[in-house]
């Protein structure tokens, strides 16, 4: 293990409660960024303060990772490597996300997840409050197969590390409670790509929308909102944020 990789794994590993108080700081100093609001619902601050709690054993992931590196898994260091690493990592990491994120909300597996989930409304800290064994499950199950994938074709840690870059900044983001993309997203990039808008959903409804950067999945098995679109279009076309954890988007908002 040399220098680089222990600055990818400290990266790695704080970048999560980095981002997290930057959008803190974005949220109580009002920044422009946050003024497409989509709950006008106020976030209380003992909900802060319990994700804060839950965010300690959040850098895990590092700790995993790190693991595998010095049982010398992922020890390809070619560029060619790293972009393939890279996309199969994006590509089971869509796969896994989604399949362990609907196998929680099955009511016998629900403790593992139910903490993440008494966030209603998102904050800047939702993206880093998880239960100790949701993050022990999620990142032993996407290194695991990586791993072993590695033993057939050998990885680069460089490009599983891009994608944690990646996904930490994506996921902090995703559990904003402002929407960052504009209102003609979803008519390009949008019909693929999650949106912040998609993700709240998740939350105050408790149910679909499970996917984590795309829509792919969800469109497959028919697990998507279907007002998601008119929703997220009055968001941030109309400005208008929701009032309620069930409000429903008019007809003619579409």
């Amino acid at each position: 293990m040399n220098s680089l990789d222990i600055v990818m794994l400290v990266i790695i590993a704080t970048l999560g409660h980095v981002m997290a108080f930057v959008w803190y700081a974005a949220y109580k100093g009002r920044w422009e960024i946050c003024n497409t609001k989509i709950y006008n619902i106020k976030i209380e601050e003992k909900q802060i303060k319990r994700e804060m709690r839950n965010s300690l054993h959040t850098p895990i992931h590092a700790v995993i990772l790190a693991g595998f590196l010095y049982a010398g898994f992922f020890a390809s260091r070619g560029w060619q490597s790293c972009v393939a690493t890279l996309i199969l990592a994006f590509i089971w990491a869509e796969i896994w996300h989604y399949v362990s994120h609907r196998a929680f909300h099955i009511k016998r597996f629900h403790w593992i997840h139910v903490e993440h989930h008494k966030s209603h409304i998102n904050s800047p800290f939702t993206a880093i409050s998880f239960s100790f064994a949701e993050k022990l499950i999620f990142d032993v199950g996407y290194l695991g197969v990586l791993a072993i994938i590695d033993q057939f074709y050998s990885l680069s840690f460089y490009g599983i590390a891009l994608w944690y870059i990646g996904y930490l900044i994506i996921n902090s983001f995703s559990h904003a409670n402002f929407e960052l993309r504009p209102g003609q997203y979803n008519k390009w990039a949008g019909r693929m790509l999650t949106s912040t808008t998609y993700h709240a959903l998740h939350h105050s409804r408790y149910t679909n929308n499970y996917g984590l950067a795309t829509r792919a999945l969800d469109r497959l098995f028919t697990t998507e909102w279907t007002d998601y679109e008119p929703l997220f279009d009055r968001v941030t076309v109309e400005r208008r944020p929701l009032e309620k954890l069930r409000d429903k988007v008019e007809p003619t908002t579409r």
